[in-house]
């Protein structure tokens, strides 16, 4: 695990709200003994008002602040621990392979799509039971980890050496065997984030986000030639220079770019060209450090 300073900031910023959340309901609620006395709802502690307000209750699906404030909220110290290391260990390097902005995109649409599937579980009479905690987003994460690191090797349940290609399905295969089983754990959000990891990922390889660039690319890069007045679109030749085109001198201001770009943006995001240009730029860096 690596230091907090070196974790992409969206993962900083997900980890200090959830903090935040924890102490305000674990600290002032349990340890303090800070108490509230609303109108309408009584004399109950920081924590039980803010377990009240957050979770996702299935039979109040018009209070739609509840599809995302759940994701928050946590039971105990070992809920919010076990949930935190999860995000820290996984996403940090998920967050490095698909950029802040799919990163935060995948993050929320796994969590509310775990909302969503429990809701249509507690419709077809399989559940009754409010959600609480980031473990539904937290699922779909784990899934961009499994498409990206299938065979890298993890230590289940702390002990048991296990790939993680095999760890996805196990623990998968442990929320079905264990969903109707009343053990107080929300195993029907787990599967929802799982299949909401699968769709956010099925479209993140296939180009999701870049559906116009997609487009553009079927219907080929034009420019504009001026005739007696007249303008006319073109397709572009690979020979025709272009105003305003940019030709690189300095390598490393496009490093910085590309770089910037995967930041951003997510690997899958660069081209044929960008991605030639860090194999070549990272096999003259090798050359240099003696490497074979």
């Amino acid at each position: 695990m690596r230091p907090f300073r070196f974790l992409p900031k969206v993962l900083r910023v997900l980890l200090i709200i959830n903090a935040v959340v924890f102490a305000l309901a674990f600290i002032g609620g349990n340890i303090l003994g800070l108490h509230l006395n609303l109108p309408g709802l009584g004399y109950g502690s920081i924590s039980e008002y803010i377990a009240y307000f957050g979770a996702f209750w299935p039979f109040a699906p018009e209070q739609a602040w509840r599809f995302v404030t759940y994701m928050f909220v946590h039971v105990d110290f070992w809920h919010f621990l076990f949930n935190m290391l999860m995000l820290w260990m996984f996403g940090s390097e998920v967050a490095d392979m698909m950029g802040t902005k799919h990163f935060t995109g995948m993050y929320f649409f796994c969590g509310i799509f775990a909302a969503v599937f429990s809701l249509a579980m507690f419709w077809l009479g399989m559940t009754n039971s409010p959600i609480i905690g980031a473990s539904g987003a937290l699922m779909g994460i784990f899934v961009a980890y499994y498409k990206f690191f299938p065979n890298r090797m993890l230590l289940m349940f702390f002990f048991f050496p296990m790939r993680i290609k095999y760890a996805m399905w196990f623990m998968v295969a442990v929320d079905v065997f264990m969903a109707h089983s009343g053990d107080g754990v929300a195993h029907f959000a787990h599967l929802g984030g799982v299949v909401g990891g699968f769709l956010y990922m099925h479209f993140y390889e296939r180009g999701f986000g870049n559906l116009g660039k997609a487009f553009e690319k079927m219907r080929g890069p034009k420019f504009t030639v001026h005739q007696g007045g007249r303008s006319e679109s073109k397709p572009r030749e690979d020979s025709d220079a272009i105003e305003g085109e940019v030709f690189y001198v300095d390598e490393n201001k496009r490093m910085d770019e590309i770089l910037k770009k995967v930041n951003r943006e997510g690997i899958n995001s660069l081209n044929e060209s960008e991605r030639q240009f860090l194999l070549q730029a990272s096999e003259k860096l090798r050359r240099r450090r003696g490497g074979f």
